[in-house]
């Protein structure tokens, strides 16, 4: 499967109810609600379950909720958890908008005083704002926050993103 020939639709964040949802924080706010019939895969794909159908989407407390034609057990739902969720452009509809937004996973992550801290490894989605999962040798796995103060700038062509870390996010500091 050639990444690029998908367009991301949005991250899996965790199940919702037991009827198998999953809620997911979308790219760029696109509209999944248009995308129902749509078939879609996970990336990096799950074991046990790596494409599905889109059964309908609802509002949900943080963002939509999707149900898979193909899915309707919570446990088997949560191995969805942390992919992506991508479609062919081709089975996108005409007008379908995809502003993509850039995927922080893998991005190098260097902090202002002390150098490297590691890659991007995970990005969990809270209400406030995301924090990226960074995982290296020298600090082993650091939270960061993804807000103005931490955040200094991101070189997409680089793969590189410029932090300040605030002080208590290394552990022992």
């Amino acid at each position: 499967m050639d990444p690029a020939a998908f367009v991301p639709l949005g991250r899996i964040v965790k199940t919702h109810g037991i009827a198998g949802e999953v809620s997911v924080a979308v790219t760029d706010g696109l509209p999944l609600e248009r995308l129902i019939g749509t078939r879609v895969w996970f990336v990096p794909p799950p074991a046990t379950f790596r494409t599905g159908t889109i059964a309908s989407v609802r509002p949900g407390p943080k963002g939509p909720l999707v149900r898979f034609e193909e899915l309707s057990d919570p446990n088997l739902a949560a191995a969805l958890r942390g992919t992506t969720m991508v479609a062919r452009p081709a089975d996108l509809p005409d007008d379908y908008e995809a502003e993509v937004d850039d995927d922080p996973v893998g991005l190098r992550v260097v902090d202002s005083e002390r150098g490297e801290l590691g890659e991007v490894t995970d990005v969990i989605f809270t209400g406030a704002n995301d924090v990226w999962v960074v995982n290296g040798d020298r600090y082993g796995e650091v939270l960061l926050p993804v807000i103005d103060q931490v955040v200094l700038e991101v070189d997409w062509d680089e793969n590189v993103a410029r932090v300040r870390l605030l002080p208590g996010l290394i552990e022992g500091e």
